[in-house]
């Protein structure tokens, strides 16, 4: 990646943003410019958001230390899949503060050692930090969603965790209208929801101590 390059489109594309230009549009215009790969289009679709979204973001960034004894719903894939970044050392951190990762990965997820080590990282988490209910939503349309869910359960039942794993066909729409915490790193769910909790940042900066 030519970082020069790079950094001129991402500082192209925040001000088309600032401005109201559609982000599709901008990211093309931008994209086409300056000759990106696919690859850093997903990066900076991921990266770059309006001043406007940014500050709303971070007033809606929550603790861990206030997720004890509260309901908290998790996005399932995203905050899984993040974490997995994070130990491949493949997450950035977007301009809105929120951890991200680079995978773009599709409906054939697979089951690795990494998302196993994910799982227990996040349980491990709550655990710790004792929400007074955990409910897991995962996608029913990935590939091994439901023996990925079940794991959720088994490793919330050996911890003594409150709360679910259930596969579901909408998480997004789901998710919007939940009134707990929500743990997701998804920029269009953290824009309908109220209070949200970056997990996968919390494991990335425990690995760093």
């Amino acid at each position: 990646m030519d970082n020069a390059r790079f950094n001129n489109a991402k500082d192209d594309l925040y001000l088309l943003l600032n401005r109201d230009y559609p982000k599709s549009y901008a990211l093309r215009f931008v994209g086409d410019h300056y000759g990106l790969k696919n690859e850093e289009r997903y990066i900076l679709s991921r990266t770059v958001f309006p001043k406007g979204y940014i500050l709303e973001t971070k007033r809606k960034k929550t603790s861990l230390k206030e997720i004890k004894g509260k309901e908290i719903f998790i996005d399932g894939y995203n905050v899984i899949i993040t974490t997995e970044s994070v130990l491949m050392g493949k997450a950035f951190v977007s301009m809105d503060g929120v951890l991200r990762d680079i995978l773009n990965v599709s409906k054939k997820h697979r089951i690795t050692n990494e998302t196993i080590e994910s799982v227990e990282l996040v349980l491990d988490l709550l655990k710790k930090y004792r929400p007074g209910y955990t409910q897991f939503y995962l996608d029913k349309m990935m590939s091994k969603s439901g023996k990925l869910s079940e794991a959720l359960r088994e490793g919330m039942e050996e911890r003594s965790i409150k709360g679910d794993s259930e596969t579901i066909l909408s998480v997004d729409h789901v998710l919007k209208n939940k009134n707990g915490i929500i743990a997701t790193n998804d920029s269009a769910i953290i824009l309908e929801v109220n209070k949200f909790i970056d997990l996968p940042s919390k494991i990335k900066i425990s690995r760093e101590i």
